[in-house]
């Protein structure tokens, strides 16, 4: 379903006049939310943004940010960076149904994080429904000085590969 008001823009590779930067927070290929096997994902009622098909069992903080979370399940995790940015995490609805087992905290419900640092373990044997990818959904969240996201669909090492570059609307 194509977004026609869509800040997101898919590329093979990074333009590298594009200077802000986010690190991927996973190990995990980027897709297309159209991607995703969740059906609140695909529908775009939580803004557009990439389905992380993850690879690894940990998330790391991208930059140093205040982190908070709704619950143990990891639904709507958020980061937000002292300019503002806000940064918005959620693992597929299903895993509410686990009740939080499978995820492993490293940090509290509402922490200042430094960028690198370990903020969780997940067991993806646990979470992962039978037959489907396993993964959670990325988005930024709307702010006035973004112009335009831009992100490279394929492989992304976390914290060693850029997942996003934002253009800055112009002064």
């Amino acid at each position: 379903m194509f977004s026609p008001f869509s800040l997101l823009h898919w590329h093979t590779s990074l333009d590298p006049q594009l200077k802000l930067r986010i690190r991927s927070p996973v190990d995990a290929f980027s897709h297309n939310r159209m991607d995703s096997t969740d059906p609140l994902m695909v529908s775009g009622l939580q803004g557009d943004g990439l389905w992380l098909e993850l690879r690894g069992t940990t998330l790391y903080s991208p930059f140093t940010a205040l982190f908070s979370r709704k619950n143990q399940t990891g639904q709507h995790l958020q980061f937000i960076h002292s300019s503002g940015l806000k940064l918005v995490l959620d693992f597929p609805l299903y895993c509410q149904d686990k009740q939080g087992l499978g995820f492993h905290w490293l940090v509290g419900e509402h922490t200042k994080v430094q960028a690198g640092q370990a903020l969780l373990h997940y067991d993806k044997a646990l979470l992962s429904q039978p037959g489907q990818s396993f993964g959670l959904f990325l988005r930024i969240a709307p702010h006035s000085k973004i112009h335009s996201i831009h992100c490279r669909a394929g492989y992304h090492q976390a914290l060693q590969d850029d997942l996003l570059a934002i253009q800055l609307v112009s002064a």
